[in-house]
């Protein structure tokens, strides 16, 4: 009888172990999905991704950094899904460091030149906008026109 008292605890046990792990992976899950989670290899002089953008690259410049930052789970930023919290809201100084972050991640993703030009942006949406009037695919015949001209 006292064996069956101990199996049955130790079932318990396990159970009660395996409800835990459940809970622990879970939250881990959640906290690694959250774009307000930066974790400690991210920092403002990273380099998101190998290709800087030089102004005629934008196309492959834009689909590496969208890559990066959604494996990040920062996307949100620069596409506006991760709006920015009311003043009073407790999430609004960790969603301004974030936002921050990601402004720092794409100015360092270009050339010198381009990077000064945007500093004073006010958030990484703005940047992106901005970026993407600048050098998008709206501007592409006239960016080839002026690049024929030159040559």
């Amino acid at each position: 009888m006292e064996n069956s008292e101990t199996d049955g605890s130790r079932v318990r046990r396990n159970q009660e172990r395996q409800v835990d792990n459940y809970e622990q992976r879970r939250n881990y899950e959640n906290y690694n999905s959250d774009p307000l989670y930066l974790s400690s290899s991210d920092f403002p002089g990273m380099q998101l991704v190998n290709v800087k953008l030089n102004g005629s690259n934008f196309q492959k410049w834009s689909r590496a950094v969208k890559i990066a930052l959604r494996t990040k789970t920062e996307l949100g930023f620069i596409d506006g899904s991760c709006s920015r919290p009311k003043l009073n809201s407790p999430h609004y100084n960790q969603w301004i460091r974030c936002d921050n972050m990601v402004v720092s991640w794409l100015l360092n993703s270009m050339v010198n030149d381009l990077a000064e030009a945007f500093l004073y942006v006010n958030s990484a949406m703005q940047l992106w906008e901005e970026l993407t009037d600048r050098f998008g695919q709206s501007n592409g015949p006239l960016l080839y026109q002026i690049e024929k001209e030159i040559s």
